[in-house]
């Protein structure tokens, strides 16, 4: 085979999709056909100067696309598929019988095969999903130790089957009414004005009251963040952004083209000595930051009121906004008590904070609800932005979280959620300290959220710990999903979850995480598995 391949390692897509997308390309053109045999894997990575698990990675994906195969004795090679239809199409007219129905429909996955590969982070985790599934083969016994996800377990499914049946009694009431049959039409785009009445005073308990024309309904952070950067950003505009982030904050900012900065983090997360050092280019325009100030993702640092107050002036001062996002709050593992610490938004005083409140993981996943906060000249822009694709939020939903959230079991469950998730986290970390010990591993202490980021012995590489591991059974996500493309290295990490599993749970994990580990190095490293403050220093 005579075709050359060229990656560019200074672009945003990853290498392996690159190559993926360049004989995708080839077969499409016709110069790759249908039997034609595919460079082996480490002959093709000598000649391109990459790993071989970059090219594994290529040729993985390309096989469960169904475009190349491979077989004992015979390499990897092109199969039929509707990448060669497209190309069998594109050939000159004559020669060929007509074209049957499914033929003729195979332009559309050959069209769609042909397009540039999303290099969506949420894509790379569904794909290394699926991929450790299939290398362990049972997906009861498999252990997801990465996911990010609340325990729905614990959830009192009867307090909200209740609170579903009076919201729904008490909105048939109000619909039978002559007077208010309105109720059952579409609505305001803000979303029902009960629930965000409550949501003033609720809110209270991080520092701040709106008022219920300034918050806008949405089905969550993702889409409230996804409408703040499509109507306040444009192409280029540069947006300040914690390393590592929030993978689908990454997600959207990428696809919305913005110039993503990355600021480090440090055990109280975002630093401010970095971010003010940029801002102070004479370069900079500064335009918009994006932080998750308690629970960050991955790490689960939480910032300190004095550094939130630090951050609001810092915008004050270069004119910047913040989005603030807040996704559990609530659930804070505070030393002394259960307050979770004051919201960026509770020391504006110019209306520069644009909060995001989810409700998904504080009640459960699948609820789909949550707010925008934001002074009501830049929230009459985003409703427009949502007036694009929905007129409202449910309003039956938004009535049963309203008499679920105003219930004062509410408040004992989260008493009870606190104390459960302290526990497994502080589980996590005993576990860590028992079963790493001897290896150069560093770890971070959530004071908030779900998560904590581990970093590895640094001579080893995360897709490698990551395939691996699921040889064993175990699930994770590499830290490499977290970080903007083509930043600063890094020590190799992997995010770990605590919440959604139990202490036994979690044993077997980490035990199958340190057997992972330790094949890898051969035994070796000398260095003390450890919770280090100066952890960030590092990453």
């Amino acid at each position: 085979m005579s075709i050359t391949f060229s990656l560019d390692k200074s672009t945003r897509t990853l290498l392996y999709q690159q190559l993926a997308e360049q004989i995708k390309s080839a077969i499409v053109r016709g110069e790759l056909t249908e039997g034609m045999q595919l460079p082996p894997v480490r002959r093709l990575a000598a000649e391109l100067g990459v790993s071989t698990t970059t090219v594994a990675q290529a040729y993985d994906l390309l096989a469960t696309e169904g475009v190349i195969g491979g077989h004992v004795g015979r390499g990897t090679y092109i199969l039929s598929s509707p990448l060669t239809a497209l190309a069998r199409a594109r050939a000159p007219f004559g020669g060929e019988a007509q074209a049957t129905t499914s033929q003729r429909l195979d332009w559309a996955a050959g069209w769609l095969g042909g397009l540039s590969p999303q290099a969506s982070r949420a894509g790379q985790l569904q794909w290394l999903t699926q991929r450790a599934l299939e290398r362990w083969g049972d997906p009861a016994t498999i252990l997801n130790l990465s996911s990010g996800y609340p325990d729905v377990s614990l959830f009192p499914i009867e307090r909200w089957e209740r609170s579903m049946a009076r919201a729904g009694r008490l909105l048939a009431e109000e619909a039978r009414q002559a007077s208010s049959l309105q109720v059952l039409q579409y609505g305001s785009t803000l979303g029902d004005e009960a629930l965000r009445s409550y949501l003033c005073q609720y809110f209270t308990r991080f520092g701040f009251q709106p008022e219920p024309r300034e918050i806008l309904l949405t089905s969550g952070n993702q889409q409230g963040l996804d409408l703040v950067a499509r109507v306040l950003l444009s192409p280029g505009d540069p947006v300040f952004i914690e390393e590592p982030a929030y993978l689908a904050a990454l997600d959207i900012f990428e696809q919305q083209r913005a110039a993503c900065h990355p600021i480090p983090v440090d055990e109280e997360g975002l630093r401010l000595d970095l971010l003010e050092q940029v801002l102070e280019a004479p370069a900079a325009r500064p335009r918009l930051l994006c932080v998750v100030p308690t629970a960050h993702s991955p790490t689960g640092a939480t910032m300190s009121c004095e550094r939130r107050r630090r951050l609001v002036e810092l915008a004050c001062r270069y004119n910047l906004l913040i989005v603030e996002d807040d996704y559990c709050s609530e659930l804070f593992y505070s030393e002394t008590g259960c307050e979770p610490p004051p919201a960026l938004r509770s020391f504006d005083r110019e209306g520069r904070v644009i909060y995001l409140k989810s409700f998904n993981k504080l009640i459960f996943p699948t609820l789909r609800l949550g707010c925008i906060v934001a002074a009501a000249p830049i929230l009459a822009r985003l409703v427009e932005g949502k007036q694009a694709f929905a007129r409202g939020t449910s309003l039956p939903l938004a009535r049963a979280l309203l008499e679920h959230l105003s219930d004062p079991a509410f408040e004992e469950e989260l008493c009870f959620y606190r104390q459960e998730y302290r526990r497994r986290r502080d589980a996590l970390l005993n576990l860590l300290e028992e079963e790493l010990a001897g290896l150069e591993c560093r770890w971070t202490v959530p004071m908030a959220g779900f998560n904590l980021l581990l970093l590895l012995p640094p001579q080893l590489q995360e897709y490698e710990v990551v395939e691996k591991a699921a040889d064993r059974g175990l699930l994770l996500v590499p830290g490499q999903l977290f970080r903007v493309e083509n930043g600063q290295p890094h020590c190799p990490s992997v995010r770990l979850t605590f919440a959604d599993k139990s202490p036994e749970q979690l044993r077997e994990g980490v035990k199958r995480l340190s057997s992972t580990l330790r094949a890898l190095l051969h035994g070796g490293g000398s260095g003390q598995g450890r919770a280090s403050p100066d952890l960030f220093t590092a990453v």
